[in-house]
């Protein structure tokens, strides 16, 4: 019991600390004025800034003399190019933005718009990697990971996203691993960073003796970052699991379920870190709970190919009688997305 609540205090203090924190944007003004807030975005050369004593207000681009931000920016330029960072300190009339700790400066007059709407009605994005590992003689052995990853979005309040994973081992022609899960869920924004979710989960193992588990349910969602370079969203809320073993033991309870997604790009788009993480922690008896979790290194070949280096981590405090709690596995992969 006391591993279970300091795992949900320590994932709880880290939600209420990336929700929680205020942020304090700041538009300088040609009079001299100073207004603190956040900005949600210019369009129509008008600048929208979230204030916590006036709400929402719009401010005329062409009054504004700067801004420096706590969150990263997209801008449109002349060009019409999109341009990321963070909004620095710059000179007057110019807007400075920092990626990578690579600067880009513009005009302000330049600035078509901040943060602009998606106008595709739909769009879908998604990825499809396979690894193998093969040797025949002295030993024979056959490894097989097949991954896949799809996100929908359209009207830019509905996001809808679903996965798949499939190991596969043996080794002198007996199995070794045969696992797989599947996972959908479906997001809706009521607000720029917080949405709804309904999610479903379904996942196998034949040598941990879980015949299936699924699970699902209803949360909540914070969207803390959302750009090219670096998303991170912040998940929480009810599931129904339920679980059923070779030895006939089925069992079915209520948990939280809390997921972490993170991706951010690093030295120009040359490498990527991501991860997901998802733990569950039964309601009435929090000594019973498991997480799964994917991280890795994604290097982009061109046309739209990649290598991925993955390590998987799972855990389960209750395990089928004689199996191990935790479960890890190196994966190397080649894959295409789209």
């Amino acid at each position: 019991m006391k591993y279970g609540w300091k795992i949900l205090g320590v994932l709880a203090a880290a939600l209420l600390f990336l929700t929680g924190v205020a942020r304090a944007d700041v538009v300088h003004l040609k009079n001299g004025d100073r207004l603190s807030g956040i900005v949600e975005g210019m369009a129509g050369g008008k600048l929208t800034l979230k204030t916590k004593y006036a709400g929402a207000i719009k401010i005329d681009w062409s009054q504004v003399q700067g801004l420096t931000t706590d969150k990263p920016l997209a801008v449109k330029g002349p060009d019409d190019k999109i341009h990321q960072g963070l909004a620095t300190k710059a000179a007057r009339d110019e807007l400075k933005l920092v990626q990578d700790g690579k600067a880009q400066v513009l005009a302000l007059k330049q600035v078509k718009a901040i943060n602009p709407e998606d106008k595709e009605p739909f769009k879908i994005t998604g990825s499809l990697s396979l690894g193998i590992n093969s040797s025949r003689g002295n030993t024979n052995k056959y490894d097989q990971a097949l991954q896949g990853r799809a996100v929908a979005t359209w009207k830019t309040i509905n996001r809808l996203i679903g996965g798949f994973e499939s190991y596969y081992a043996q080794k002198s022609d007996k199995d070794t691993d045969d696992n797989s899960e599947a996972y959908l869920e479906y997001n809706r924004f009521v607000s720029k960073d917080w949405y709804w979710l309904g999610n479903l989960r379904w996942e196998q193992d034949r040598f941990k003796d879980l015949q299936f588990r699924s699970m699902a349910g209803l949360g909540i969602g914070y969207q803390v970052w959302r750009t090219p370079p670096t998303n991170l969203a912040i998940e929480f809320g009810p599931n129904y699991v339920y679980e059923e073993y070779t030895d006939n033991l089925n069992k079915d309870y209520y948990a939280w379920r809390l997921q972490v997604t993170y991706d951010r790009w690093f030295f120009n788009h040359f490498v990527q870190f991501w991860h997901r993480g998802t733990g569950f922690m039964q309601i009435d008896d929090m000594d019973n709970l498991f997480f799964i979790t994917r991280q890795g290194l994604k290097l982009p070949l061109g046309y739209g190919l990649f290598t991925n280096l993955q390590f998987n981590l799972d855990y389960q405090s209750q395990p089928a009688p004689g199996k191990s709690q935790f479960d890890n596995r190196f994966i190397f992969s080649i894959g295409y997305e789209w």
